[in-house]
């Protein structure tokens, strides 16, 4: 199912570029970000098995892998048997009833839990957004998905991304160029030469750049050159729309979006990140089928 593809870098970062490559394996990440939720619930890192798969399962289901086959290849998890035997790697394929099994995350995930279960929500943040758009393998999507990756702070990611992007659409491997070498910086990979070169690179394309104000990322970036040559701490840049934040929302969006802010004035239940963005994509998953598949007149 995820292929490892991406053998320069950590496993957890190559998981959600090879997710990225097919959207529609998002749910996977449902078993780390469930596991997680239970886990700060709960307050202990083993959790019984069958109530992490009935987590997953409440919204992802899948008749080609079974719970077996998707830890294998996530590789992010142990379990404890009734002996509290751990079992790891290809003999988890070998266990049938989970029944009387445990959970756990391997240690070296264990010793970070914050910052993965902060990255899984993040990796959903983006591949949530990325779903739904329409033009499928184009340049406008790249741009649109490499600028997500970027503000989310996954300069990693963000960095290898647009590594390939650059292969693949040399028109625009100016745009692609230019954040690889901005993450390269914040991540750690780079030094202010490669701000320089971005902004350089930069200069060549248009102001609106596939809806992105590259206008405000050119003064993004020229006040942060200010700002290191000062001495002071780097801030992390964020790449605008040239329209804002309802640009190519389309009208659909727009007036859900509105319902949203609605609904969340009225209060009742902690409206969080990732309860939105499960109403929105159920909603619109739903009306999509409705569209369709209409329902047959009685």
């Amino acid at each position: 199912m995820l292929k490892d593809l991406w053998s320069d870098i950590g496993r957890f970062e190559s998981l959600f570029l090879e997710i990225l490559d097919d959207t529609s394996k998002k749910e996977v990440l449902l078993y780390p970000i469930c596991y997680c939720q239970i886990v700060r619930r709960e307050g202990g890192f083993e959790v019984k098995l069958p109530k992490l798969l009935s987590c997953a399962g409440k919204t992802f289901s899948s008749k080609r892998y079974r719970w077996q086959d998707i830890l294998l290849e996530l590789d992010m998890f142990m379990l404890i048997g009734p002996s509290d035997e751990v079992i790891v790697g290809k003999d988890i394929l070998s266990v049938q009833d989970p029944e009387a099994y445990r959970i756990s995350f391997l240690p070296e995930y264990r010793e970070i839990f914050y910052d993965v279960y902060s990255t899984l929500l993040k990796y959903w943040s983006v591949l949530s957004k990325v779903s739904g758009c329409s033009r499928r393998n184009t340049p406008a999507e790249s741009v649109f998905t490499a600028s997500l990756i970027f503000n989310e702070e996954l300069f990693q990611e963000c960095a290898h991304f647009c590594k390939n992007q650059s292969l693949r659409f040399k028109e625009e491997e100016a745009f692609f160029s230019a954040l690889e070498k901005l993450s390269n910086f914040y991540s750690g990979y780079g030094d202010t030469k490669d701000i320089v070169q971005a902004l350089e690179s930069l200069y060549g394309l248009p102001d609106n750049f596939y809806s992105v104000n590259l206008e405000a990322l050119r003064e993004e970036i020229n006040l942060l050159l200010k700002e290191i040559r000062k001495g002071k701490v780097p801030f992390k840049i964020k790449i605008k729309s040239v329209s804002g934040p309802d640009h190519g929302q389309g009208l659909f969006k727009r007036l859900l979006s509105k319902l949203v802010e609605k609904i969340k004035g009225l209060g009742g239940r902690r409206w969080t990140l990732m309860s939105s963005e499960t109403a929105y994509f159920s909603f619109t998953e739903i009306s999509l089928r409705r569209q369709k598949n209409p329902p047959i007149p009685s």
